[in-house]
C-alpha cells in the first residue's frame, strides 16, 4: 500500500530545533515591526482603542503614533520595547510574539485546555511507568500477579 504524506497534519513527534542565526542575520527589527502590524491588524479593536487600553493598563502614555511607528518596517529604530510586548498581546488577545519567540528558540507552546491536556498526558505516562516498575519489582521479589 502506498503511503501518502499529509502536509496538513501537525507532526506531534517532531522535535523542534532552535533557529541559529548566521552572522549578519540576527537583526529581527523588520520582523518585529511586521509582527506588531499583524497583531494590530488582527485585533478586534482599532489602534486608538488599543493605545488607550495599553495606557490605562501600564499607567504611562502609549499613543496611536507609537503603535504606528512600532508597526512600520521602514522605521527599524522604533521597535516596540520588550516590556510592552506582553501588554500588546493582552490588549490585542494575541499570542503572536510568544509563539514567534518560542519558535525561534526551538520550542512549542500550549495554551488553556491544550496545556491541561498535555499535563494530564504527562501524569498518565508517569502513572503507567510507575505501575510497570511496581510489576517488575513484584516479579523480582517472587510475587507473581
Amino acid at each position: 500500500m502506498r503511503r501518502v504524506h499529509d502536509s496538513a497534519t501537525f507532526d506531534l513527534f517532531q522535535v523542534p530545533v532552535p533557529i541559529v542565526p548566521t552572522p549578519g542575520t540576527g537583526n529581527y527589527a523588520a520582523q518585529v515591526s511586521e509582527l506588531v502590524g499583524a497583531v494590530l491588524k488582527d485585533s478586534p479593536s482599532d489602534r486608538y482603542e488599543i493605545a488607550a487600553q495599553m495606557s490605562r493598563l501600564s499607567g504611562d502614555d502609549v499613543s496611536k503614533n507609537m503603535l504606528d511607528a512600532w508597526s512600520s518596517p521602514a522605521r527599524p529604530d522604533h521597535n516596540i520595547p520588550l516590556y510592552r510586548v506582553p501588554l500588546l498581546e493582552e490588549v490585542c488577545h494575541s499570542h503572536a510574539f510568544t509563539d514567534w519567540l518560542v519558535h525561534l528558540r526551538g520550542g512549542r507552546v500550549a495554551y488553556g485546555r491544550e496545556a491541561l491536556d498535555a499535563q494530564y498526558g504527562k501524569l498518565q505516562r508517569m502513572r503507567d511507568k510507575i505501575q510497570h516498575d511496581m510489576r517488575d519489582l513484584k516479579r523480582m521479589m517472587g510475587e507473581e500477579e
